[in-house]
């Protein structure tokens, strides 16, 4: 039996901390993000604290895109910085309760991956 991938929650509308949290799973500086999504430094700097405006069209597509790509360890990444980023997200967010879901399936797969090498 091998690992199930972590499967990503689904983002419907993107906002500053969830864009933010992407930035880190990219590991991308505030700079380099901007340049890949066209727009200002000072815009992606303004998700990390949640003090951005709505986060247009273009650039929701644009995140699309990026976290269409994710790898399984980026997507891990991202679902640990939105349950410890600057301001975790409540509890209640279906976006880290699906993280959190994905994130002990995972570690339950792994163990069962060990146990089943360990008896053979």
């Amino acid at each position: 039996m091998t690992a199930q991938p972590i499967e990503k929650p689904f983002i419907f509308e993107w906002s500053g901390r969830d864009a933010d949290a992407l930035r880190v799973a990219l590991r991308m500086s505030q700079q380099q993000m901007a340049e890949q999504l066209q727009c200002s430094q000072r815009s992606v700097a303004r998700w990390r604290d949640g003090r951005g405006a709505r986060i247009s069209l273009p650039i929701q597509e644009a995140l699309d895109a990026l976290y269409e790509r994710l790898t399984e360890q980026q997507v891990r990444r991202f679902l640990h910085a939105l349950q410890t980023g600057p301001e975790p997200r409540e509890v209640s967010s279906p976006v880290v309760m699906a993280a959190e879901m994905a994130l002990m399936q995972a570690r339950i797969d792994e163990l069962q991956e060990q146990l089943k090498e360990k008896q053979s």
